[in-house]
């Protein structure tokens, strides 16, 4: 009897620990830290687009984000997926910031993204993670790239290392790291409909004075015509 219950505990200790495996293997994964310029466009959908999971779609429970995204300052999104079993969340801070680049958005302070026209040169990198935060220049700072596989490739869609060593007078000796992914689109925003302002009394009028005009050159351009059809008839009947 004993050995049967040690046998159970066992077999329930091995199906815990492959459960409790599989729940930690199902995560989302993804930036905890989002930065963009308050005057560029990010939208909810480029959000999840950077966002995965082992459960299925990524999708939001909370959204402190929308209608906040050029408003300076700390704005707080709550993900969630779920398979109907297993559920995870994951909570993403989305700092709006007043300078920071050429680029779409930065996450984690160092991992850069940007679309095929917003092409940047080394020194522009370097000053965009400045404007995260993930490093400080001073003017007796130096720099020297260690890896870049950027540059050459900035118009092409892909992931790319940027890796660069700094030092400066203080004594700081640091070497830093940074993706830079690269989206194929070169507007991430491409209207289906065009919303226009309703039409004012002075378009209306506008409006009337042009078809007006076109319609009086048109009289006047059929006039000649027929004047000069009328010469040419008295010219050939007098031959």
């Amino acid at each position: 009897m004993k050995k049967i219950t040690v046998l159970v505990l066992l077999v329930l200790t091995a199906l815990a620990g492959s459960f409790t495996t599989y729940a930690s293997s199902t995560v989302i994964v993804g930036p905890d830290v989002i930065h963009k310029q308050y005057n560029h466009i990010l939208t909810i959908t480029d959000i999840l687009s950077l966002y995965r999971s082992d459960l299925g779609g990524v999708s939001l429970s909370e959204d402190g984000y929308t209608g906040y995204g050029n408003i300076l300052g700390v704005h707080t999104l709550q993900l969630y997926a779920s398979n109907g079993t297993v559920a995870d969340a994951h909570e993403v801070n989305i700092y709006v910031v007043s300078e920071l680049g050429n680029v779409q958005a930065v996450t984690d302070y160092k991992d850069i993204h940007v679309r095929i026209d917003q092409i940047l040169q080394p020194v522009e990198i370097v000053y965009v993670l400045e404007n995260t935060g993930y490093l400080t220049i001073t003017a007796s700072t130096q720099m020297m790239i260690l890896s870049d596989t950027y540059t050459e490739n900035s118009d092409t869609p892909g992931e790319y290392l940027f890796e660069f060593r700094m030092i400066n007078s203080a004594g700081l000796d640091m070497t830093y790291l940074s993706k830079i992914y690269v989206s194929e689109d070169d507007n991430l925003f491409i209207p289906g409909i065009i919303f226009e302002a309703p039409k004012t009394i002075l378009d209306t009028i506008g409006e009337w004075i042009g078809f007006i005009f076109w319609f009086a050159v048109a009289g006047f351009i059929i006039f000649i015509m027929y004047k000069a059809s009328k010469k040419f008839k008295k010219k050939v009947s007098r031959i």
